[in-house]
């Protein structure tokens, strides 16, 4: 993997690449990094099926990457209260966590309007992601993501991804392989 790649993953998605958390959605510019296409296929061959890099949306200039452990996505994903609110809004119930990315691929790729339900896939609080979508109430915190509630808690993980992302990048620019992360 290219250094500039492994940088970019390292900072913008530590955090699903050690497991703590659901997934990181990653836009990354093709100018930024050759042969970008080819450097996640080779990281999908060596690393599926326990983690996935999967492109939600390409342009000819950029890419929308969501990462994830397979494991972490599905804990968090197949809450009963999350597969319910994605059943209310139109996404068929199934045991198959690739059904539920294909559709919001689709519907990123075919809408208009951004699907705010991609908190629910990058393991936002139900509640703020149906707070943010509502548009009804002012953030009591804005971090990694519009906080709705439990602001302590929620500041307790933003700072726990953080010194994640450090963590990691500090070692990847030491020469450690992002790799190591991924196991």
């Amino acid at each position: 993997m290219c250094k500039r790649l492994e940088r970019l993953l390292a900072f913008h998605s530590a955090p699903a690449l050690c497991g703590i958390k659901a997934s990181n959605l990653i836009n990354l510019s093709k100018s930024d990094v050759s042969n970008l296409i080819d450097e996640i296929n080779i990281l999908n061959e060596s690393h599926n099926p326990k983690m996935y890099f999967t492109f939600l949306k390409e342009s000819n200039d950029n890419a929308l990457l969501l990462v994830y452990k397979r494991k972490t996505l599905e804990e968090h994903l197949f809450k009963e209260e999350n597969i319910k609110f994605l059943e209310s809004i139109g996404y068929e119930r199934s045991n198959n966590i690739f059904d539920y990315i294909d559709e919001l691929k689709y519907r990123i790729n075919n809408n208009d309007i951004f699907p705010h339900e991609i908190g629910v896939f990058l393991g936002y609080d139900l509640l703020d992601t149906l707070e943010f979508i509502s548009g009804n109430k002012k953030p009591i915190l804005k971090g990694l993501w519009n906080v709705y509630s439990k602001e302590e808690e929620k500041q307790i993980i933003f700072d726990t991804y953080t010194r994640c992302r450090d963590c990691v990048l500090r070692l990847v620019n030491k020469g450690f392989s992002l790799e190591n992360f991924m196991k």
